[in-house]
């Protein structure tokens, strides 16, 4: 519950946006007031279906009607940057969606505009709040997985959200990458801290300009992390797995289910039985409560997004640091320009096998 009424304008009218607008709804204290998108029609549908009183194709004119304190951005993320300079220099704090923007240069000026103008920004890294990470979390606070030996991330790359290759995900070679990318990059550090380091191994471009397979190392500040994404690999699978000196626990982020496997001081054969029989009745205790919370509706589709916005109005309320800051967003942007300058780096021409690069 919000401590103070928040007006919350959106930047984009498009499917993410009205996941955003669902979870404001819920939040006492805050009303959504005008949402602008550059596409008249589709700013007016939207805010006819969505409840939402005003609605603006320019954003200077939403600010100076609206005066919004809140304003998400679900736009492309190479609008990001402009746009999100723009409505702090105008009054509001900024949630913007991943990646935070396209070049480092570009999240260095949006954090030098917020601390200039005394704003927040929070980053929708939202996966490090879903229901699964926060128990992740609390085990890894508590000691239950011991030291962190090193963390895995597996990303698949789901189909095209947009077949007729419309949509920003979908523009070119890299934008997979930059749709996807920052989920495995920013939970991994959670564990590992900031990479000192990033190796990266993959094809450069495939002969019909898709990126398959892509294999990132990166050596961080506390342990040593992995990274690999496939469009290859099916079925889409979507894993983090974080090894201990007393237990590794491994998560399904499409099915948010948690299984922690320990060593257990029993006869051999036993043990290894157990190693089959214990994470097997974890997985099915994981999955009736996850059907329950989905049948019972409560747990909505991206439930992390949910649980980022409400703990980004309460570092508001509280005056607390953003849960996902534009500093966390620079360093998960500043990975991923890495893996992209490595991987248009061009191979010998008598080389087709891949090539690492290390950068």
């Amino acid at each position: 519950m919000s401590k103070r009424n928040n007006r919350v304008a959106l930047i984009g009218a498009g499917r993410i946006a009205a996941v955003h607008r669902g979870f404001i709804r819920g939040i006492a204290g805050a009303e959504v007031v005008a949402v602008c998108d550059a596409d008249a029609a589709l700013a007016e549908t939207f805010a006819s279906e969505k409840g939402i009183p005003n609605h603006y194709t320019s954003i200077d004119e939403m600010m100076s009607a609206e005066q919004p304190n809140i304003v998400h951005i679900c736009t492309p993320p190479a609008t990001h940057a402009n746009l999100a300079i723009r409505v702090m220099e105008q009054g509001a704090n900024v949630f913007v969606e991943k990646p935070m923007a396209m070049s480092v240069e570009d999240c260095d000026r949006m954090i030098e505009t917020a601390e200039r103008y005394g704003r927040r920004i929070c980053v929708d890294h939202n996966r490090l709040m879903d229901p699964v990470m926060q128990k992740v979390h609390k085990l890894v606070a508590k000691g239950g997985l011991g030291d962190i030996v090193t963390v895995e991330a597996h990303q698949g790359v789901n189909p095209p959200e947009d077949d007729t290759g419309g949509h920003w995900s979908v523009a070119d070679a890299f934008a997979p990458l930059y749709n996807l990318g920052p989920h495995p990059l920013y939970l991994v550090e959670a564990f590992s801290g900031p990479a000192r380091d990033i190796i990266v191994q993959g094809a450069p471009i495939a002969s019909d300009g898709v990126l398959r397979e892509i294999r990132i190392m990166l050596p961080g500040e506390k342990c040593d992390a992995f990274v690999s994404f496939s469009m290859g690999a099916q079925p889409y699978l979507n894993h983090l797995a974080i090894y201990g000196t007393k237990a590794t626990a491994r998560v399904n982020l499409n099915t948010m289910t948690l299984v922690v496997e320990r060593d257990r001081k029993l006869p051999k054969m036993v043990a290894k039985l157990l190693a089959n029989l214990d994470p097997a009745a974890q997985m099915v205790q994981a999955t009736i409560s996850v059907t329950l919370a989905v049948l019972l509706r409560r747990m909505k589709t991206y439930p992390g997004i949910g649980n980022t916005i409400r703990a980004f109005y309460r570092s508001l309320d509280e005056g607390d640091p953003s849960p996902n800051s534009g500093f966390s967003g620079r360093e998960n942007v500043r990975v991923l320009r890495a893996i992209e300058s490595a991987l248009r780096k061009d191979p010998p021409a008598d080389q087709e096998r891949e090539i690492t690069w290390n950068s």
